[in-house]
């Protein structure tokens, strides 16, 4: 991880839970990057957040042009921040049925279901737009807030019938690597050791080549197929394979439900 990457992270850190965090020195390019990478996984708010409990710091020396697009940018967002979390609809119909007969029972408490939908919001991004940097911090947050609410024997459950094991513990990676969750606080993890977690976050992250410009952090593609759009097409291609071993059934159902709903919108 470099020094852009782990900066990134504690300033996540920070503005999402208040904790202290040492900021490395940047250059004036590298805060430019990294206030790019905030923008790109939609974390804008946080990471600026952290940047002002931070700011105290020696090494917190933002260019003055760029701390002021920063706070313009955070207020923009925060006036379009909308704090409903909708519930995903799977592709695959079985899950689906049995993810919506789980949120519509009532013989469970509102933490649960929520922590459901957030693991399931996560599912989805993964499969069709990226690294999920965004969610896993808003989850985050929430098992900050709600975990002694959270019947975790029941969420396993669901997880296990929704076939979400393996995705629960890639998410349950995330946590504790990005954002120094203790496996502790996470009851739906299975035991790793920390170079097996090192190894999936490998995986997850990898970079396509070493050229100075490729993003460490690489977001999905807006269009899947859309006319010639081939580059598109091969993304979901690549990212479908990535992710059969982890969740078969939704990952083919949603391959072939893009391809078709991408097909639709191809002009003549």
């Amino acid at each position: 991880m470099n020094i852009i990457e782990r900066n990134f992270y504690r300033l996540l850190r920070a503005g999402a839970f208040g904790t202290e965090e040492q900021i490395e020195p940047l250059s004036a390019w590298k805060w430019n990057r990294l206030y790019q990478l905030s923008e790109m996984h939609d974390v804008t708010p946080i990471v600026y957040q952290g940047l002002e409990r931070c700011r105290d710091q020696f090494f917190v020396q933002v260019p003055e042009a760029l701390a002021e697009q920063w706070s313009r940018q955070r207020a923009q967002t925060d006036d379009e921040e909308n704090d409903l979390l909708v519930a995903d609809h799977l592709t695959n119909p079985l899950l689906n049925h049995k993810l919506q007969s789980i949120l519509d029972a009532e013989d469970s408490n509102t933490e649960t279901r929520t922590a459901l939908l957030h693991l399931s919001g996560i599912v989805r991004f993964l499969m069709n737009a990226g690294i999920p940097v965004k969610r896993v911090t808003e989850f985050g947050q929430f098992l900050r807030q709600s975990a002694n609410r959270i019947d975790f024997n029941t969420l396993g459950q669901w997880i296990s019938q929704l076939q979400f094991d393996a995705m629960a513990q890639i998410t349950a990676v995330m946590l504790v690597k990005m954002l120094h969750f203790t496996p502790e606080e996470l009851p739906f993890m299975k035991p790793l050791t920390d170079e097996q977690m090192e190894r999936q976050m490998r995986k997850m992250f990898r970079q396509k080549n070493s050229h100075a410009e490729e993003w460490y952090f690489s977001q999905g593609k807006n269009i899947f197929v859309h006319t010639s759009n081939a580059q598109a097409m091969m993304w979901h291609v690549r990212r479908s394979a990535k992710f059969f071993k982890y969740c078969p059934a939704e990952t083919v159902t949603n391959f072939f439900t893009s391809f078709a709903h991408s097909l639709s919108h191809i002009e003549e």
